[in-house]
């Protein structure tokens, strides 16, 4: 009877998420792509969304399908950014390295080196000031997330958005050009 029990409560969860999907699918990709700007990104973030949405044991318990699905595509986006931040905080700790470690008998090496250095000088002008001061004071100062927001007066959160989007926008003008 439980096997039984169980087929029905899978059945009754598809039912339910191809129901969200056909209300809100469309919306949610569009929201998403708006925010990522890239169509592979935003169909895997959609596909993790409804992944999220199987997980929940009980969704007779989701009185707004809507808004709940809104919610959880806020947190996915808000994980994908993280991963993202933290993927090129590696780069742009590369790229200082390399200023360090070029071999003065190497001008080629030194002149790609300078180009990318001027690269990495032109993104941080594109930032907003506060975006800028903010991967100043965490990658040369080595400020915490806690002590840029008190530096700023902002909560924990902004200045960890302020970061992100520093390092997220750096990566994307450091990434070699197809």
């Amino acid at each position: 009877m439980s096997v039984e029990r169980e087929s029905v409560t899978l059945e009754e969860k598809q039912a339910f998420i191809a129901a969200v999907e056909a209300q809100h699918g469309r919306r949610l990709r569009r929201f998403l792509l708006a925010r990522v700007r890239s169509a592979a990104d935003a169909a895997d973030l959609v596909q993790e969304v409804f992944l999220r949405l199987l997980r929940v044991e009980d969704h007779e318990s989701i009185r707004m399908p809507e808004a709940y699905v809104f919610a959880l595509a806020n947190h996915v986006l808000y994980q994908h950014r993280l991963r993202q931040a933290k993927s090129s905080a590696l780069d742009i700790l590369d790229v200082l390295a390399e200023v360090q470690t070029v071999p003065e008998n190497d001008p080629a090496a030194q002149t790609e080196t300078q180009q990318r250095v001027e690269e990495l000088e032109r993104a941080l002008k594109d930032l907003s000031p506060r975006a800028q001061a903010a991967l100043v004071l965490h990658r040369r100062d080595g400020f915490s997330i806690e002590e840029i927001a008190e530096q700023f007066g902002v909560s924990r959160p902004m200045a960890k958005k302020y970061l992100a989007k520093a390092l997220l926008h750096c990566r994307q003008r450091l990434e070699p050009k197809e």
